[in-house]
């Protein structure tokens, strides 16, 4: 992992993040005793999203939910409804 310094980050930029994106290794920015890190992000999809609000919701039920197919079933379906309500209020 690269560590570099906030003068040179200023600087390159632009560069930097091009070679994060192109290796996938993070840069370290240091400034005095503390560090920042560029890295690549993955930004998550719509249904990644609504599987983890779905997940915090049966989280916050404390009802514990075994996987198999009932519950994958179960959880499309709460996906289904969560989709069309978005689309009615479009």
């Amino acid at each position: 992992m690269k560590v570099i310094n906030v003068s040179t980050a200023k600087a390159k930029l632009g560069r930097i993040i091009d070679q994060v994106i192109k290796t996938r290794e993070p840069v370290v920015i240091q400034r005095g005793e503390k560090h920042v890190m560029i890295a690549l992000y993955h930004l998550p999809t719509p249904e990644e999203v609504e599987l983890a609000r779905i997940g915090q919701e049966m989280d916050k039920s404390g009802v514990s939910v075994e996987e198999d197919e009932e519950s994958t079933e179960a959880i499309q379906e709460e996906i289904r409804k969560y989709r069309a309500e978005r689309r009615l209020r479009k």
